[in-house]
């Protein structure tokens, strides 16, 4: 099974705030697994997202 990050480590991992997080959300930059009422997100979309942000395609 895949590992599962909270929103809380993505933004410590990213260094970025939860506002920040949800604007990158609504882009569609990240997409997120919803697990009852909480927000998680898989670490190939995590790695995903880096290469992504990396490669200057995100802006």
């Amino acid at each position: 099974m895949e590992k599962l990050f909270t929103t809380k480590e993505v933004m410590e991992m990213l260094k970025i705030s939860r506002a920040t997080l949800y604007r990158y959300i609504e882009k569609g930059w990240l997409k997120p697994v919803k697990l009852g009422r909480k927000t998680m997100f898989t670490e190939e979309e995590l790695e995903r997202f880096m290469k992504k942000l990396k490669s200057g395609e995100l802006k």
